[in-house]
C-alpha cells in the first residue's frame, strides 16, 4: 500500500496452526520449530528465509507488562483487534479474491500517515509498545495520533516501562537504535518523555541529536552495531550514569565492558592529539567505541580519528639491535625510545633519515 518492498510475510489462521505449518513445511521442503505457548510457528523454507504462521487469537495480560496468555481460536477480525496499531491491523484473506480486511481503519491511517493505538490502556498491556510507536513512526516518517499520544504518556506517567524486565527494554531500543534515522528516533522519545522513561541518564542530554547524526555519517563503511549509536546517545555521561543504565537494559558480556568503560574511553579524546597519540589511543577499541568517540568530536577531527585508528604502524627505519650496536646498554630504555621515535615520524616531527640519531638520543635520555 505504501509502495514499498515487503520485509516478510507472516501468515494467520483460522483454526490449527500447528498442524497446518507442519503440512506447509512438507510442501516447501522447509524446516519447522513450533512455539506451544503463543500458538505460533517459524518455518525455514530454502532460499526464502523465514515464514512465521501463528493461531489467530484471544490475549489476556494477567497483569501490566506482562507477556500475555494466549487463548487461540479467535475469528480472525477479534485477532486483529489485539494487535498494537491500526496499520498493523490489517489482513489479506487468502481464499476467493484476497480481499482486504481492515476492521479498525488501518488503510485509512496509512494515507494520513498516523500511528494509532487501538485502545486506551494498549501501553500498559504491552509498554513495549511505546517503543514501537516510535520506531514506526521514525521508519515510515509518520504522525502519533494526539489521543495515542496521551495514551502513551498516561501510561510513562504511571510507571508502565518500569515494569518491563531489562532483556525486553534493552531489545526495543536496540530495534530502535538499529534503523536508520536515530537522530529523529531520539527526539521523537524526548518529545514523549519516553527517553527519561527508559532511564533518567537518557534525558535531553546535550547535542544528542548532533552525535547521533555524526555516528550515522562516520559509521559509513564500519562494521557497527546498535551499542554505536548507544554511546553516541550517551555522551559525556558519568561512571554512575553508565553503570545504571547498563543495569536497566541489562548489557553484559563484551558489550556491557564496553559500555561500561565508555566514560574513559571518550575521556582519552577530550583533547587534541598528535596523530601518533590518536593512534595510540584508539588501540583495542572496537568500531563501536571509535565511531561514537569520532561523532563526538565533529565530522573533520572524528574522521582524523577513524583515519589514524586505520593506518598500520609507520615503519621504523631503526631497530633495538642499531641502539645496542652504537652502545646503549639493554633495558627498557630502548623500547621506549624506539616508540617515540616511530610517534615522531608519525607526528613528521623528524625524517626517517634522522631515525637513529633521534632514538639514540631518545634512549639515553631515557636511561639517564
Amino acid at each position: 500500500m505504501l509502495g514499498r518492498e515487503i520485509r516478510d510475510v507472516d501468515l494467520v489462521i483460522e483454526g490449527d496452526a500447528d498442524a497446518f505449518a507442519r503440512q506447509l513445511a512438507l510442501h516447501l521442503g522447509a524446516s519447522v520449530r513450533v512455539h506451544p505457548r503463543f500458538a505460533t510457528a517459524t518455518l525455514l523454507v530454502p532460499g526464502a528465509g523465514a515464514l512465521d504462521v501463528a493461531a489467530t487469537r484471544r490475549e489476556r495480560y494477567e497483569q501490566p507488562g506482562a507477556l500475555p496468555t494466549v487463548i487461540p481460536g479467535a475469528p480472525i477480525e477479534e485477532d486483529l483487534g489485539r494487535r498494537d496499531f491500526t496499520v498493523n491491523a490489517m489482513a489479506v484473506a487468502l481464499r476467493g479474491r484476497g480481499s482486504l480486511l481492515d476492521p479498525l481503519g488501518g488503510r485509512e491511517d496509512l494515507s494520513r500517515g498516523l500511528v494509532r493505538a487501538l485502545h486506551s490502556g494498549s501501553f500498559l498491556d504491552d509498554p513495549t509498545r511505546a517503543l514501537r510507536a516510535v520506531r514506526y513512526g521514525n521508519r515510515l516518517d509518520f504522525r502519533t495520533e494526539p489521543a495515542t499520544r496521551g495514551w502513551l504518556r498516561s501510561a510513562l506517567e504511571a510507571g508502565a516501562l518500569e515494569r518491563l524486565s531489562a532483556d525486553r527494554l534493552r531489545r526495543e531500543v536496540r530495534l530502535v537504535l538499529e534503523e536508520p534515522r536515530r537522530a529523529a528516533a531520539v527526539a521523537r522519545m524526548e518529545a514523549l518523555a519516553l527517553d527519561a522513561a527508559i532511564h533518567p541518564a537518557l534525558r535531553r542530554r546535550e547535542g544528542t541529536a548532533s552525535r547521533l547524526r555524526r555516528a550515522e555519517l562516520l559509521a559509513a563503511g564500519a562494521e557497527t552495531t546498535w551499542l554505536c549509536y548507544l554511546l553516541a546517545w550517551m555522551g559525556s555521561a558519568t561512571v554512575a550514569e553508565v553503570r545504571d543504565v547498563a543495569l536497566r537494559l541489562g548489557i553484559s558480556g563484551a558489550q556491557g565492558r564496553r559500555f561500561l568503560a565508555w566514560p574513559e574511553t571518550a575521556a582519552r579524546f577530550s583533547k587534541r592529539l598528535a596523530p601518533s597519540a590518536l593512534r595510540r589511543a584508539a588501540r583495542g577499541l572496537s568500531a563501536d567505541e571509535l565511531v561514537a568517540a569520532a561523532a563526538g568530536l565533529g565530522v573533520a577531527r572524528g574522521r582524523t580519528l577513524l583515519a589514524a585508528a586505520s593506518e598500520p604502524d609507520a615503519a621504523l627505519p631503526v631497530r633495538g639491535q642499531d641502539l645496542l650496536a652504537a652502545g646503549v646498554p639493554p633495558g627498557p630504555a630502548i623500547g621506549r625510545a624506539l616508540e617515540r621515535t616511530r610517534a615522531a615520524i608519525e607526528d613528521g616531527s623528524i625524517a626517517a633519515a634522522d631515525a637513529l640519531a633521534f632514538a639514540l638520543s631518545a634512549a639515553r635520555e631515557g636511561g639517564a
